[in-house]
């Protein structure tokens, strides 16, 4: 897998969101560089932990946008964040059981979870965030 580079068409059009985004791209490729290097369990511990607060943090912040300029499809919205906050519960009980490492498959899924929900899901409210933040 290669590492995540953020580039313009991931942007929604809202600095705040965006500069999330980039944080979140960022922890993922540093769990892929964690993971590829041995007796690295405390730095994936601490990875996984700031991933679960980051993506608390961001859903919060988008989920309150989208509620204010009133996005059609926030439940919808709602209930992807939700699945993805018990994903990242399940890796960090994972890894605080023990497990040495993030498995590859592990990493693939946090990357195109990501990708796919800012490409498809996020950019679906961008427009109106955008204009309801300007």
């Amino acid at each position: 897998m290669e590492m995540v580079e953020w580039n313009e068409s991931y942007s929604v059009g809202v600095e705040e969101l965006d500069e999330q985004h980039k944080r979140w791209f960022g922890i993922i490729n540093a769990l892929f560089e964690a993971s590829d290097t041995t007796g690295r369990s405390q730095a994936v511990a601490d990875l996984l932990s700031d991933m679960k607060e980051c993506a608390a943090a961001h859903f919060e912040t988008e989920e309150r946008y989208m509620s204010e300029c009133g996005f059609p499809d926030l439940e919808s919205h709602v209930r992807a964040h939700e699945q993805f906050r018990k994903k990242l519960d399940e890796l960090f009980s994972e890894k605080m059981a023990g497990r040495q490492c993030v498995a590859t498959d592990t990493l693939e899924f946090l990357y195109e979870w990501l990708v796919d929900h800012v490409l498809s899901c996020d950019k679906k409210y961008a427009p109106l965030v955008s204009a309801h933040k300007g």
